[in-house]
This record gives structure tokens, sequence and C-alpha cells, in this order.
């Protein structure tokens, strides 16, 4: 089933208040997926972040981003919470075209503070409605939820800092009572981030919903690894190399590469794989379970981590002197199979791969991903990623969210390797992300996901991250809604590659019943 999707983060779409949401900004581009006959939007991980924006270093693997929250949708008749006159006071970002992600920050969570309050006070049968509903996702959720709330909660208001190896031994260690106590003394501050969960959830929801009825389905993000400031790993340390204080003595990341001379040096603390196995893979499985419950195909990121891992000592300024580590292979995705048999995933296979990591993909079932941009400028003719050498159990791209714009990629070769991209395609050039999209959606590969940089053949400065520089990243934003013509030229390519059959049947189906 030939399909074809798009690569947007919510935080890039155009809206009020320094960030993309999931309310208006979000439905126009569904709205324009369904016009181009795309049925993916493929998104980065949901989680938390900090004011740096980068959702691959979140304090919970578990909870959303509250920033995407549509503060307007809180007018609305579903929620009557607040009132349009009192959201004149949005700030204006200095510039249109990057997220200002601690301004919206600190103006969403003034206007949630505003709108729980009038929930609970509220006599109206909607915020009766609301109470009945936010008390039954807390119940439901309780499992990640109440450890988020308590543990987001202390790293604001402790004096020790928000790192919680810093923290009185009592709460460090999760002492019953220190928590107890913590629950009592902080019981507002909780009850306000459980609150912006619900909102979160209630409205993501209703978006996913509008997806479905426009035969899209969203594509999340689950990274391999996650932060050791987290309250994943406070919360279960045994599951983690780590010694009695909480610190880990080697940390994750990836030799050199592509990307980087010197390695990526991530500092997430390393599974103990042992001890998850032991438990039938629990935490991953209800880690799975969760982002399910808001996408409907998982990429995981950084897959070949679990046929082997790159093991660097805590203590080590870069990555080069690592070693690989085995992991736990297939016997983890049995786990996950039985436990999530209808699951779709998409296995992000880049960087350095073996033949074992391409046998783990496989017997797993899994795509595998392929990136134009790395089969130029035909070194090896035989490079798995050059259009030539695609196989239809693989995602094509012609570059992810940790590549250059096309534009911008072409622009940085040199001219000998600008010649061998036209003439392996058969291109002048003079329309480089269009002609490169085109190439990706041809190819034999079942999806192609394509990015919205690439369709307003945008350069470089709308790069959304480079691997191995830790800021300016994360923060591109489009100015306005994608326009009908660029709806009309996707939507012819997506037809002439067959891309759009599987659309058109199935909206065909659901006319007849």
């Amino acid at each position: 089933m030939r399909r074809s999707g798009l690569l947007l983060h919510p935080t890039s779409l155009p809206g009020v208040s320094g960030v993309g949401s999931i309310g208006a900004p979000a439905r126009e581009f569904i709205r324009f997926l369904a016009a181009s006959r795309q049925s993916v939007w493929q998104m980065l991980p949901l989680v938390p972040t900090d004011d740096g924006g980068c959702p691959y270093n979140s304090t919970s693997a578990m909870a959303s981003n509250a920033r995407l929250i549509d503060i307007a949708d809180l007018c609305g008749a579903d929620y009557l919470l607040l009132q349009k006159d009192e959201l004149a006071d949005a700030p204006i970002p200095d510039r249109q075209d990057r997220a200002a992600f601690a301004m919206s920050r600190e103006w969403k969570n003034r206007k949630l503070d505003l709108a729980l309050e009038r929930m609970k006070s509220g006599k109206q049968p909607v915020h009766e409605s609301l109470r009945s509903e936010f008390s039954a996702f807390c119940k439901s959720e309780a499992g990640w939820l109440n450890d988020y709330a308590l543990f987001d909660t202390l790293q604001c208001r402790l004096e020790e800092g928000p790192l919680w190896t810093n923290w009185p031994k009592g709460l460090r260690d999760r002492d019953p009572k220190a928590l107890k106590e913590a629950q009592i003394k902080y019981a507002d501050d909780i009850e306000k981030r459980c609150f912006a969960q619900f909102i979160f959830h209630k409205q993501w929801k209703a978006l996913r919903a509008m997806a479905a009825e426009n035969h899209v389905k969203i594509m999340g993000d689950v990274p391999i690894f996650v932060s050791h400031n987290s309250v994943d790993v406070w919360c279960h340390r045994d599951l983690f190399e780590l010694d009695e204080k909480g610190f880990p003595g080697s940390v994750a990341g990836v030799p050199p590469d592509y990307f980087a001379k010197e390695g990526q040096l991530w500092g997430n603390p390393l599974y103990n794989w042992k001890a998850l196995a032991k438990t039938g893979y629990g935490w991953w499985i209800d880690r799975l379970k969760a982002l399910n419950q808001l996408v409907d195909i998982v990429r995981i990121d950084h897959f070949r981590g679990f046929e082997a891992f790159w093991s660097v000592l805590a203590t080590e300024k870069t990555a080069i002197n690592g070693h690989w580590v085995k992991g736990p292979g297939m016997d983890f995705f049995k786990a996950v199979a039985k436990a999530l048999p209808d699951l779709e995933i998409i296995a992000e296979d880049l960087g350095i791969t073996t033949p074992a990591v391409d046998a783990l993909r496989k017997d797993a079932g899994f795509p595998g991903m392929r990136v134009l941009q790395f089969g130029f400028p035909l070194d090896d003719a035989n490079d798995h990623h050059a259009l030539h050498m695609h196989t239809q159990d693989s995602v094509v791209y012609c570059g992810t969210h940790d590549n250059d714009t096309t534009v911008g990629w072409y622009l940085s070769l040199n001219e000998e390797q600008r010649d061998r991209v036209r003439r392996y395609l058969s291109i002048d050039g003079n329309e480089i992300a269009w002609q490169l999209m085109r190439a990706a959606e041809s190819s034999v590969a079942e999806l192609c996901i394509l990015t919205v940089q690439d369709l307003l053949s945008l350069d470089s400065s709308a790069r959304m991250n480079v691997p191995g520089i830790a800021k300016g990243n994360w923060s591109w934003r489009m100015t306005d809604a994608l326009p009908g013509w660029i709806a009309d030229r996707l939507r012819d390519m997506t037809e002439v590659y067959g891309r759009a059959d599987w659309q058109q049947k199935r909206a065909s189906a659901d006319a007849a019943k």
C-alpha cells in the first residue's frame, strides 16, 4: 500500500503566543493534508520540553507537552473556561518564524491556572462535565500522571534545584513519608499540572478524531533513551545502570558519523536490560501503550540501539572513546508484539548499521528509513539510500528533521557534486526541492514522507535540527498556513506516483456505506 505524508512538528505551526498549537492551526494543517492526498502526519516526540524546545531531552516519556494546548479553544462551547477578550494579552514574539518557548509557557500557564479555577467553581453543565472528565482522567492515567506532576512540581519548588540527584535524600530516594509530605504541601501545584495534561489529552483526542475522519494517520516518535533528569529514571532507578546515589557510570551516544566527527555524546543513562527483561519489559510496553493512545504509527528513534548501543564513560568529553554493548534484540520486540499486536512501527535505522541491525529489523517486520540526501553524491552506487537501491519495506525521505533542507543541502554541495545530482535525476536543479521530492515520491518505498520546509523551498535558515549542536535548534515555524497551490501541486505529484489510490478507495468505500 503506497502512501505519502508530511513531517511537521506541532510547535512549527503558525498561531499566537509564540508556539504552534493543536487547535485551529493543527486543524487547518489536517485539511491541507486531506486536500493534497497525504495520509500520514509525522511529528517529533510530543513530550514536555524545556525552554530550548528539544523533544529528545524530556523530563517524562509518558507526559505530553502542555505548550501545545490551544488556549483559544478554551473559550469554545466545549469548555467555556475563558473569554475571548482575555486572550488579548497574548505575547507577540520578535520573529514569527521562530518559536518562543519560554514566552509561550509563561502565558499559557497563566491562562490554564485561570481555566482550572473556573472549572472548579463553575456552575454550568459543561463545567460539571469537565470536572467529571478530569477526575476520570486522573484515575485512568494515575500510573504515570501522579509521579510526573509531583516530579515537575519539585523541580520548580525545591531550593536544591531541578536535578533530582541534588534533592534531600528522602525525596531523592523516594521515601514514602517524604513523598506523602510533598504531595500534601504542593497539592495545588500538582493539580495544575494534572489539569494541563487533561486539557492536552482532551484537545488531542478531538484532533486525532478529525485526522481519522480525513483518513490521515498520525506518526509519533519514541526516542530509545530517556533523560537522566526525568521522572522515569527517578521512579525506576532499578531499570537503569546507576550507582547508589543515582548517577550513571556510562552514558549513551553514537560514534563519529555523517553528522558529527567526534560522535554525539547524548549523556542518557543506559538501560539495565536484564532487569527490564525480568519484568517482561513492562516499563517499555507501558511507554508504547501510552504513545499508542495518541498516535497510529510509532517511529522508534535509534533502532540500532536495540541490537547494540554505544556506551561511553560518563567522564568522557566526547563520544569517540566508547564501545558497543549488545542490546535486548528480538526478545524485546517479541514482547512488544505480544502486548501490542496491532501497533504499526517504523525503525529509524540511520547512522552506523550492520548486517545484524538489518537482520533484527527484518525479523521484527519493520520498515527502515531511506534518505535521498545520503544517496548522493553517489560515491557508492550500491548505497541503500540511493534511489535505485530502495526496497518496498522502507520509508523514503529527502531529508529528516536532522538533515538540512533540500535547498540548503544542495547549495552546500560543490559544483561537481551538484552535477552528479542533476545527471542522476535528469533535472536542471532550478527547483531542487520539488525535483528531489518528486524523486522521493517515485521510489518503490511504500511510504514517502516530505517536509513542509521543502514544500516551501526554504534554505538552511529553516532547518529544524543540527545534530551535535546544543543551541538554536527546534525553533523553526511557519508564518502562515500553506497556500492552496501547494496542495494542488503536491496532490498531483502524489496521484501520479500512485500514493493517493488507497485514500480514494477508502473514500469511495465510506460513501457506499
